[in-house]
């Protein structure tokens, strides 16, 4: 189990086991680096820690316990951890700043302690069985236990989601049985029983009664200290940098704070629509970065996207994942450490068509009911991609539910059409947008968009963006640190009105007001553009083979309809570009049954092979 991520601690590994459990770990060094190694116990040897992830205010927590009596035998992080939970037990979890899934054996109680970010910057499963309870940083881990491996059913749930959303949301897994710990959360094993807890939680809310003038002075003070308590490390750091306000903000920190220009790294493609690259360099040049950058074409990912794809270890369709690797993959050659700008987005209203409530779908939404569904049946005939057809679609729909189907990449009518009639039967009643729509239910006293922002901050971030970061940048043995994303900067940003994020459809309006004594203005007043890819060409040009011999897959018999799978790439590849990112919805997902049907096999062999 240890050893299926040697890529996530490429630099040491360890093992302790007692009696009934045993723990091991995979190391990164970062700090501390020959002392530091795990799993790490207490001084009395009774309490041991498996941690993942970085503490950023160890220090001041070091001294605290140094002053209540505690012995350190190493300088780093991880000590911190075991100590301070031996002196606060299972509220040590509300001290930590930084990013962590980290997990307890305390032999004294025969307990189990597990972790997770506030955020969910790290990722933590767990599965509790008949024989053993099990956990790992990733699936894979769980996935080499024998009695796990032998038993593994899809679940269906998780299929109907992915398909929704291009992943599978906290806290189901795609295995039946396996789920990942929410952020924010813990996880306490005791006698049997295991109980799940909120630790932390934000609310976003409008607070009025300070001016602008203070909110942007709080920000930038609170900007200034996140990056800077991610600067420690006894190993080389550098950053992403993409050209877009959000990375190009922590950059700009960066330089002002180090005594040596920031390493910088960035991807570009040779379709000028897609490329940022331009961009980037402005911000290097301006700043004074010592900049690094790779143009990737469509041949150069071809053979490598397989093997990313079933890194994720489940379904997993966010293409941006792609330059993700290929960032990651450059920086790693200079330094083990970046910081990222990922957040940006979900603080200050990254994303302004989701934002704003539009008036007449409120004013529609008062029709008669009969009304109502005689537009919907309408809008069913209307050909796929037809301007307005989503929002003809929706019209009778509660606006959250609307949100979210209208977000859907298989929408509710897509999904209708596409499913094998025993897939259909099989999700029955279930709800695909359940665990999203559970964070937009709150008060209506609260703005819409201030309800949108946290929904993002709460879903598509720790179930898309950050696995996506945190899955490519290990896969190269690389620590990404996400500043945008300390805690105490989150709660700010909760508190600070929207009208002030957002102006006139314009995005994260406080935030470039507070940068633009740092940046350029041309990146100040860039339009927000995404970090993707040309996926519609790429699917017709290098990818195509690949696409289309994976899309005969068997999993299609089990859940899709042949015929609809078969003219849905038939639109695809007449030109419907509204079409991209259904096929590679349904590619990676037929990537991951492949795989898991040809690791089945192998095992099975494997375990014949040792009978006879």
């Amino acid at each position: 189990m240890r050893d299926t991520m040697v890529s996530r601690g490429p630099d040491a590994a360890g093992m302790h086991v007692d009696r009934h459990v045993g723990i091991g770990h995979r190391r990164l060094s970062i700090i501390d680096l020959e002392a530091s190694v795990q799993p790490m116990c207490n001084e009395g040897g009774r309490i041991w820690v498996v941690f993942n992830g970085e503490i950023y205010n160890f220090p001041e927590l070091r001294q605290d316990l140094l002053a209540r009596g505690y012995k350190f035998r190493t300088a780093g992080d991880t000590e911190v951890i075991v100590n301070l939970y031996e002196e606060y037990g299972e509220e040590c979890v509300s001290r930590l700043r930084g990013m962590f899934a980290f997990a307890i054996w305390d032999s004294r109680s025969d307990t189990l302690f597990m972790a997770r970010d506030r955020i969910g910057v790290k990722p933590l499963y767990y599965a509790l069985g008949d024989e053993a309870f099990l956990f790992g940083s990733e699936l894979k881990a769980l996935v080499a236990d024998d009695h796990f491996a032998a038993k593994r059913e899809i679940d269906v749930e998780a299929v109907h989601s992915y398909l929704s959303f291009l992943c599978v949301p906290d806290p189901i897994c795609i295995y039946r049985g396996v789920r990942k710990l929410p952020a924010g959360h813990s996880l306490t094993l005791r006698g049997g029983q295991l109980e799940v807890r909120r630790y932390w939680d934000v609310t976003f809310r409008d607070e009025e009664g300070t001016t602008e003038d203070a909110w942007a002075a709080q920000l930038l003070e609170s900007l200034r200290e996140a990056v800077r308590i991610r600067l420690v490390a006894d190993v080389p750091l550098g950053a992403f940098l993409s050209g877009g306000i959000d990375s190009s903000t922590v950059v700009a920190i960066m330089m002002d704070l180090m005594d040596q220009p920031v390493k910088t790294f960035s991807i570009g493609f040779s379709e000028r629509s897609y490329n940022e690259a331009s961009d980037a360099r402005l911000v290097a040049r301006h700043l004074g970065t010592d900049h690094t950058e790779l143009m990737l074409s469509p041949a150069e990912a071809r053979d490598a996207i397989p093997a990313l794809l079933d890194h994720f270890d489940e379904p997993f369709a966010d293409s941006s994942a792609i330059p993700t690797y290929y960032v990651s993959k450059l920086a790693r050659e200079q330094v083990t450490v970046v910081l990222s700008g990922d957040g940006g987005d979900e603080l200050f209203g990254g994303y302004p068509w989701r934002q704003v409530r539009p008036g007449y779908q409120r004013a529609l939404s008062r029709l008669p009911r009969p009304a109502r569904a005689g537009i919907r049946r309408l809008s069913s005939v209307l050909p796929h991609g037809v301007p307005g057809t989503n929002f003809l679609r929706h019209m009778d729909m509660p606006y959250g539910r609307y949100i979210l189907d209208a977000m859907a990449v298989f929408d509710e009518a897509d999904r209708g059409e596409i499913y094998a009639p025993e897939f259909a039967q099989a999700v029955g009643e279930v709800d695909p947008y359940v665990h999203h729509l559970r964070h937009l239910d709150g008060s209506a006293d609260r703005s819409w968009k201030a309800r949108m922002m946290e929904y993002d901050l709460k879903t598509y971030l720790p179930n898309d963006i950050l696995t996506k970061v945190d899955r490519m940048s290990m896969r190269n043995s690389l620590e990404a640190r996400v500043p945008l994303l300390d805690h105490h900067l989150v709660e700010l940003a909760a508190r600070i009105p929207s009208r002030l994020k957002i102006r006139g459809g314009v995005s994260k309006g406080i935030l470039k007001r507070v940068m633009a004594r740092y940046l350029p203005k041309e990146i100040i007043e860039k339009r927000k553009q995404g970090f993707s890819v040309p996926l519609g060409s790429w699917l017709r040009t290098e990818l195509r083979d690949e696409i289309l011999d994976t899309l005969q897959g068997p999993s299609r018999h089990a859940f899709f309809e042949e015929v609809a799978v078969e003219k849905l790439k038939d639109a695809f590849y007449r030109g419907d570009d509204s079409r991209n990112h259904q096929v590679w919805t349904l590619y990676a997902f037929e990537r991951w049954y492949q795989n898991v049907h040809a690791a089945s096999r192998r095992t099975a062999v494997a375990r014949e092979a040792c009978q006879l």
